[in-house]
């Protein structure tokens, strides 16, 4: 690894470079806006950091067996681990949570601004859960969904606007970064797999009553 820059760098542009790789490490992403509550969408001062440091964190963070990628055209950058260790495995539930996001974001994806980001609802989401894409046959209790969504927030997948996560009123946008945790194959697969599960617990009970 070429040591030069960060031989050279300030103690700012050094505090920044550990900030953004502890970043990677523990969500995952970066964005290049994010949200916040006085002045709305902003750019990101550590997706352009990034932008101009990507081969000196790249090569940082190859040395933990962590590697660094780009996703140009939906603005964000994603570590990915070369042993495939530390995954985030999710439940039932919080899969059908994820994958009624994934849906969302496709279906406003030609209204979306430069932001790139699917403003919704929790409302909005429960209904597309159970009803509209039908991936689970009940609504979860709204723990259940508060626990699902502080999840998917803290890999950012999706940001918080207002509102508390077990409220029906609380808005959040859908980050790009949604397209590469879930693939449009992977998204046919899963869905078609929670609905037959979902069948089979059906016709499972209707036999025992």
């Amino acid at each position: 690894m070429n040591m030069d820059w960060l031989n050279t760098a300030s103690q700012r542009e050094l505090d920044q470079f550990k900030s953004v790789c502890n970043q990677l490490l523990s969500r995952t992403y970066i964005v290049r806006t994010i949200y916040k509550p006085d002045k709305g969408r902003i750019n990101n001062p550590d997706y352009t950091f990034l932008s101009i440091h990507y081969e000196d964190v790249q090569q940082y963070l190859s040395l933990l067996d962590w590697d660094l990628r780009k996703d140009d055209l939906n603005g964000y950058f994603y570590v990915l681990n070369t042993d495939e260790a530390n995954r985030c495995n999710l439940d039932k539930k919080e899969t059908a949570i994820l994958l009624a996001i994934r849906m969302i974001y496709d279906e406003n994806q030609e209204h979306l601004g430069l932001e790139q980001d699917a403003v919704c609802t929790v409302r909005d989401l429960l209904e597309k859960v159970v009803t509209d894409y039908a991936v689970l046959p009940a609504k979860p209790n709204m723990e259940e969904v508060k626990r699902a969504l502080t999840r998917l927030e803290n890999h950012s997948i999706i940001q918080r606007i207002d509102g508390k996560f077990n409220q029906g009123t609380c808005r959040f946008a859908i980050l790009p970064t949604v397209l590469s945790v879930v693939s449009n194959e992977k998204l046919n697969s899963i869905v078609s797999v929670l609905r037959k599960e979902d069948h089979d617990e059906e016709a499972e009970e209707d036999s025992a009553g």
